[in-house]
């Protein structure tokens, strides 16, 4: 027996397979939405919630372990700029405890300077007319040179590490080096590391408008 299907019926179908298809793909977009994956935006700001995470706790663990050995020193050249003015000098910096003496020099004229002391009071030696001693060592070689070096965070800064006091902006990289953060108006990066246990700064910038501070470290020991 032939069954026939009028014209009518041909022509209804179309637009009910329409309808159900519309509908299943409205039931399906709901059913995206509402299920266990969130939407991209909150996947974001879990992600970038655990980067921070990690990064502030391996930070942490970093700065800990060089909290141990406070006895240090190093030697390198550093560029101080100020406005207009700028000057680069060689450096040797010996770190004992929170005692500091860094002897600054300059290459072409052999002038030298030395800035000793520990926090709350400072001395600089270089001067036909004998010592100055102040309480701030910054401000103390500031208004003598117009170098601006933050003596009080640079003993910790020039190892990695963040100074006394609150930091915001901690970056760090793959390998969890910190990249730098901003900390007393400074904005403070790290562009190159020695290899180690842990790895030590090769080049550290440091920047307060108008002032920069670039120092690069050739040479580190540790010890008394």
């Amino acid at each position: 027996m032939i069954r026939t299907v009028d014209r009518a019926s041909l022509t209804r179908w179309p637009a009910r397979l329409l309808v159900l298809a519309l509908a299943l793909l409205t039931l399906s977009g709901c059913a995206t939405w509402r299920g266990a994956a969130p939407p991209p935006a909150a996947d974001d700001a879990a992600r970038l919630a655990v980067d921070a995470a990690m990064a502030y706790a391996t930070q942490g663990a970093r700065e800990a372990e060089l909290a141990e050995r406070s006895d240090w020193r190093l030697k390198g050249r550093v560029a101080f700029a100020n406005g207009k003015d700028g000057a680069t000098v060689q450096i040797d910096w010996t770190q004992s405890g929170d005692a500091f003496d860094i002897r600054l020099s300059a290459p072409i004229t052999g002038r030298q300077w030395r800035l000793s002391g520990r926090p709350g009071q400072a001395e600089l030696l270089g001067f036909d007319d004998g010592p100055r001693r102040a309480t701030d060592a910054e401000a103390l070689l500031r208004d003598a040179t117009g170098w601006d070096l933050p003596v009080d965070h640079f003993p910790r800064w020039v190892r990695g590490a963040r100074g006394a006091g609150s930091a915001a902006g901690l970056l760090v990289d793959a390998d969890g080096l910190p990249q730098g953060w901003e900390q007393a108006g400074w904005a403070v990066q790290f562009r190159d590391w020695w290899p180690g246990e842990p790895p030590l700064p090769r080049r550290v910038f440091a920047a307060r408008d108008p002032a920069s501070v670039r120092l690069i470290i050739t040479e580190w020991s540790e010890g008394p």
